[in-house]
């Protein structure tokens, strides 16, 4: 196996010749020590080069970066504005990112329900565990949205599936309040749901 030493000269010539994945790579490198020394300074300037040609990984990277201020004056509007083109772009980690600050009001951003929904719905649909665990449990408790027992047994379910353990002990809480013919419904429509895709 090649040393990461031997990795980073075509690394660099490939981002330099313009690759943004190899620019966004090359960055992390940075951004993390990995076979070079930390430079945040480093590390933002390949990540924008690459961001700068829609690479999605590289936008959420800078919205790290400027949310925690390595590398670049910490920023929250910068922040924000990264994790919202990495989203927009189809960044699932960002679109659940994206939720929880709407959510949440991280970031100095106002809570918003309705942009919350948005993006953990939109993480959710591309299988991310997380923002499928979230949409559960918020379906569950009907915080911040009206509460949905189906819909929060079909996310919770799908999370599980995704390897969520949180959501193994959300569902078995609201199993625990539905009665069985309830629950074979819910289970025999979100077959059927399956079944049709």
């Amino acid at each position: 196996m090649a040393d990461i030493q031997d990795l980073i000269p075509p690394l660099r010539r490939a981002a330099e010749q313009g690759n943004a994945e190899a620019q966004y790579r090359l960055g992390l490198l940075y951004a993390d020590g990995e076979g070079v020394a930390v430079d945040y300074t480093e590390a933002e300037r390949w990540l924008r080069a690459a961001a700068g040609q829609g690479q999605a990984d590289a936008m959420r990277a800078l919205s790290t970066l400027h949310a925690n201020g390595l590398g670049v004056v910490q920023d929250t509007a910068e922040a924000r504005r990264w994790l919202l083109a990495a989203a927009e772009a189809g960044d699932a980690a960002a679109q659940c990112a994206a939720a929880a600050m709407f959510q949440f009001g991280h970031l100095d951003c106002e809570r918003d329900a309705a942009a919350m929904v948005h993006w953990y719905t939109e993480a959710a649909r591309q299988d991310h565990a997380r923002a499928q665990f979230a949409l559960g449990k918020l379906c569950a408790t009907g915080d911040q949205m009206p509460q949905d027992d189906e819909a929060a047994f079909q996310w919770l379910t799908l999370a599980i599936l995704n390897g969520s353990e949180p959501a193994k002990r959300e569902l078995a809480m609201l199993t625990a309040r539905l009665d069985a013919a309830t629950l074979e419904d819910f289970k025999q429509r979100m077959l059927s749901r399956i079944a049709s895709h």
